[in-house]
């Protein structure tokens, strides 16, 4: 950022621990959105690399031993909900309860990225996001990369067996069951 732009704070949200607060308030609705799927789509023709990805699962994805594994959750990339009719109005009254508990959580962290700060998280836990700003003829500029989580976890998983102390490489969000 330049110092003339104004807002544009990074903003993040553990989504595992909304999704844990709302199986406790919510079990019925949370049953919703871990059996009910949801459509995912990015279909753009008009970029360098042209895109259409479409899918469905359900919004929160759980293990065999019912521990919540991922959050799939991103409103500007669904689709056109595919259900049984009975499953439409307890789908859309769990995701309106889900969208009102992620907007008002307590939990939400907001900070302001400098030049050179890199912030490291797994997409299919942490909910992110960036507030509203003013350029003030200032430029803003951020730059996204992904890496595969299963290939983080075997680099992680080596420097821990050749320079740590070879504990394994728990949840690190790849969906693993440890």
């Amino acid at each position: 950022f330049d110092e003339c732009v104004e807002g544009g704070e990074s903003i993040f949200l553990d989504a595992f621990t909304i999704a844990d607060e709302f199986r406790i308030l919510y079990p019925d609705l949370f049953h919703v959105l871990t059996t009910v799927p949801a459509t995912f789509q990015k279909i753009h023709y008009d970029r360098d690399y042209p895109v259409h990805i479409v899918n469905q699962k359900p919004h929160i994805r759980l293990n065999h031993m019912g521990e919540v594994v991922a959050i799939y959750w991103a409103p500007p990339f669904e689709g056109p909900l595919s259900v049984v009719g009975a499953d439409v109005e307890p789908y859309y009254r769990a995701y309106e309860m889900f969208a009102k508990a992620i907007k008002n959580s307590p939990h939400m962290l907001k900070h302001r990225l400098q030049p050179g700060e890199l912030v490291v998280f797994n997409n299919l836990r942490m909910l992110h996001g960036r507030g509203h700003f003013t350029s003030n003829g200032g430029m803003r500029h951020l730059k996204g990369c992904y890496i595969n989580i299963d290939v983080f976890k075997s680099m992680t998983q080596v420097l821990n067996n050749l320079v740590g102390d070879g504990r394994l490489a728990k949840r690190v969000g790849n969906q693993c069951w440890f």
